[in-house]
């Protein structure tokens, strides 16, 4: 592996079986050690299809031991492949299923998860971003190295590190980038996240109150926020 300039990282020769489901090839010299997990992550965005099919998987809808194909789940819920790759890894995770190689997705009976299982280069991609977020090597907040250098920095292919971001997303721990922002993939700030939802839910109210249709929303929205940063201006404070 190769060393950036911040962090030293040791190389390791095994290349680590490719992830079940994985579109494209699959490779890394990432070490086999098993990195401490992130806590407190949280539920991630509302994507229909992981909500659904966890919804499913814990009710019994989908009944355990019963496989279904990745092209079938992502032809239902019209996603990409490496969205449904990482819906269902994501799954697989949560100890709901298990891949048993492309393109098979098997319902595991409750508290089945297996107690062991092979690392592929995704998982260890995985593993490695999450201690960085832990240990606030990547600040909340702040733009993640694109997917090229990334892909350089694991010796990996760049599919392998767009796999793990998405999977991260989905946990809740990285976000998009916003219309404002530099393009890319930014760490999730939770304090920022809770003052915006309050926001939005204050917005909703005031429109509801106001009378406001769903047309005249985004004007709303900035109206507000133009008074929100001119009252932050007057008293020096962060809106």
């Amino acid at each position: 592996m190769r060393a950036s300039s911040t962090i030293r990282r040791n190389a390791a020769p095994a290349l680590p079986p490719a992830d079940p489901g994985m579109p494209g090839p699959d490779r890394t010299g990432v070490g086999a050690q098993q990195l401490p997990r992130a806590h407190g992550a949280g539920a991630g965005p509302d994507l229909p299809m992981l909500l659904t099919l966890r919804e499913e998987l814990r009710s019994g809808v989908w009944r355990p031991g019963t496989v279904r194909t990745q092209a079938g789940l992502r032809a239902r819920f019209g996603e990409t492949q490496l969205m449904a790759t990482a819906v269902t890894r994501v799954l697989r995770d949560e100890g709901l299923v298990a891949l048993d190689g492309f393109p098979g997705v098997r319902a595991l009976e409750p508290a089945g998860r297996p107690q062991r299982r092979t690392s592929t280069a995704t998982d260890l991609v995985v593993e490695a971003i999450r201690r960085r977020l832990t240990d606030h090597t990547y600040q909340p907040g702040e733009r993640m190295p694109s997917q090229q250098s990334l892909a350089i920095e694991f010796d990996t292919s760049r599919t392998t590190v767009q796999v793990a971001l998405v999977q991260l997303r989905l946990e809740g721990l990285l976000r998009p980038n916003q219309t404002f922002e530099t393009p890319g993939t930014y760490v999730l700030d939770p304090s920022r996240e809770a003052r915006e939802a309050l926001l939005l839910a204050d917005l909703r109210a005031a429109m509801r109150r106001g009378g406001w249709t769903r047309a005249e929303y985004p004007d709303v929205v900035e109206r507000a926020l133009h008074v929100l940063v001119g009252s932050a201006g007057r008293t020096g404070g962060e809106p």
